[in-house]
């Protein structure tokens, strides 16, 4: 049985054979495949790093971040948040929900949801030289039922039985092993910080399954609001230093996204960065290159508001669970949590020692495999 998360910014297919993970790997061998699908003028929609790879020249037509509207209407916070970051158009006819326009048509955010994971199955099929029917799926914390009901029709849409329906950091939970014998028993908060959403479980290992003492989340503060910032400080100092409006641009305004998403990852291991985009500035029949030495200070400050709110979504979820005194450690996944102002945020301010993840990216994944092959893990 597969374990799918289903990301915002990337998902990922886990399976457990004879007690390790696997993992339903792309063309690259990577196991997070961008959660991107592009409509082409002819022929079938492409997901993944090729779809990732066609938005630099076809933002209009190439979705991406499509979870966080799934079951939301069109004048929902996530959706309008969406809307002002991506080229691509949500439509909605009266108070239905959600629809991306392109140039094949308008298809509801749960049919291109359903594109990502048939790919993931397919992708599942051809490593492992078998079909698959059923399958564990994860939703954020803050999901409501409808959403969980959405979930289940995707998987459907998608050629899958979804047998069951788990938080992500109960997921990342099991990932973690909390529900082993070495496990020391003692409440943990899992910390699960991803593209396009928050969650935060309180969870303890009782009599070698997971038991949640509770939930918290932010369903609007994910990974992409890092990039939303970081671009909207570009534009600032495009802005500043030449006049011109980038938003004017659609595919400008598109690269300069992913570029500051890219620029992100560097910063997780590098103090300082080089941000450039060549010749992205025209006036007059004149050209201008972005070109700026991005630091870990400088975005310390861009980031600041978007980290507190992570922090406090932790210290009430805490709050609402037991004592702070009662907290044994902190575990972190999700790619979020790979940078260093957010694992310091963290840390400085439940005062418990971190749990890093290796590969925080694939944990909720792999916690949904495991449950699949072991489904009394969870009370």
């Amino acid at each position: 049985m597969l374990g799918i998360d289903l990301g915002t910014t990337y998902s990922t297919a886990a399976l457990v054979v004879n007690g390790k993970f696997h993992y339903a790997t792309d063309e690259r061998a990577e196991a997070c495949i961008p959660s991107v699908v592009h409509f082409p003028k002819a022929g079938a929609p492409i997901v993944g790093a090729e779809a990732e790879r066609v938005r630099a020249t076809d933002p209009e037509n190439t979705i991406w971040a499509i979870k966080r509207v799934i079951a939301r209407p069109l004048d929902s916070p996530q959706a309008r948040r969406l809307q002002a970051s991506a080229a691509f158009k949500l439509v909605a006819p009266g108070n239905a929900n959600v629809k991306v326009r392109t140039r094949s048509g308008d298809y509801g955010a749960d049919e291109i949801a359903a594109i990502i994971v048939r790919h993931l199955r397919e992708r599942a099929q051809q490593r492992f030289g078998r079909q698959f029917t059923k399958a564990v799926m994860t939703v954020p914390v803050v999901g409501t039922a409808r959403i969980e009901q959405e979930m289940v029709k995707i998987g459907r849409m998608a050629g899958l039985e979804v047998t069951r329906v788990i938080p992500e950091p109960v997921a990342g939970a099991l990932a973690r092993g909390i529900a082993g014998a070495s496990d020391d028993g003692k409440p943990r908060l899992i910390f699960d910080f991803g593209g396009g959403t928050l969650d935060v479980s309180i969870v303890q290992n009782v009599d070698r399954a997971v038991k949640v003492l509770g939930v918290g989340g932010d369903d609007s503060l994910g990974g992409d609001d890092f990039d939303t910032a970081f671009a909207r400080d570009v534009a600032s100092h495009v802005w500043g230093h030449h006049k011109l409006d980038v938003s004017r641009d659609a595919i400008l305004s598109d690269t300069i996204q992913r570029t500051c998403e890219k620029v992100k990852r560097l910063l997780s291991t590098m103090e300082n960065a080089r941000y450039f985009i060549r010749e992205a500035l025209g006036a007059a029949g004149r050209h201008w290159n972005i070109d700026l030495n991005v630091t870990r200070h400088h975005m310390a400050k861009v980031w600041l508001e978007l980290v507190a709110r992570a922090v406090t979504v932790a210290q009430e979820t805490l709050r609402g669970a037991l004592p702070q005194s009662a907290l044994a450690r902190v575990s972190l996944i999700g790619g979020t949590t790979f940078l260093p102002m957010v694992r310091t945020a963290v840390a400085d301010s439940l005062k418990v020692p971190l749990d890093v993840e290796n590969d925080p990216q694939t944990a909720v994944a792999r916690g949904a495999a495991f449950l699949g092959a072991f489904p009394a893990l969870i009370r």
